[in-house]
């Protein structure tokens, strides 16, 4: 019973349905947002060395994330964020609508795509200078096995098409470095420096854990022609 437990956790993060169902009960019960890993001013520093209030940033797998928020509040007005949940998505856009509602149609916009990231890119190839993954990678990677791999590689590719030729991503993670090379290290883009760790007393933790932060970009070949 134990056995199938752990298998039915282990892969409940990858379908749709759940995330569904999970956002639709924290509506219901009017359960504060959840803010995965936090959201401090060191992370929010890191993002503003890595994009300009003038360029595209995205926010991968966003949930309930305030980071949008945040950053249109710092003067960022080029933002969006994407995650397959439906009953999510349009719980956000309803947000924007009655925003825009109360400061006027003027006010920068954060817009929100459904979209299942293993298939499709959220967003037009080559439109985004940033995208950022808080989250989203060990969401995925959770199940430690080839098929988590496999759809963990399949992100990395559209991630990949989004990126402008100067783009950057952003990668928040609990994940060791060996977790993070069997599991989730993308290929196709390249590191722009060393892992950065964070420790960290996140919400619902009882000790500090370690945050591990990397930064990628695409690899030189990749900004002179197209890459697939």
């Amino acid at each position: 019973l134990k056995n199938g437990t752990a298998r039915k956790k282990q892969t409940m993060y990858e379908s749709p349905a759940f995330w569904d169902r999970r956002y639709a009960s924290i509506m219901a019960n009017e359960i504060p947002p959840q803010e995965w890993y936090g959201l401090d001013d060191t992370v929010l520093s890191i993002v503003k060395e890595m994009a300009t209030v003038d360029d595209m940033v995205h926010d991968l797998g966003c949930g309930q994330s305030g980071l949008c928020s945040r950053l249109r509040s710092e003067g960022f007005r080029k933002l969006s964020g994407s995650d397959f949940s439906a009953v999510l998505i349009e719980a956000r856009r309803l947000e924007e609508k009655k925003r825009a509602s109360i400061v006027g149609p003027h006010s920068a916009k954060i817009q929100y795509i459904q979209c299942d990231l293993r298939r499709k890119p959220a967003m037009a190839r080559g439109s985004v200078k940033l995208v950022v993954d808080k989250a989203t990678l060990d969401s995925i990677i959770y199940r430690r096995s080839s098929s988590a791999k496999t759809d963990a590689e399949a992100v990395w590719r559209q991630v990949s098409r989004m990126l402008a030729p100067d783009g950057q991503v952003l990668s928040i993670s609990l994940n060791n470095e060996d977790i993070w090379t069997r599991y989730a290290r993308p290929r196709g883009l390249e590191p722009t420096e060393p892992t950065l760790k964070l420790v960290r007393k996140l919400d619902g933790q009882k000790v500090p854990v370690n945050v591990y932060v990397r930064k990628y970009k695409l690899p030189v070949s990749c900004t002179t022609r197209a890459c697939s």
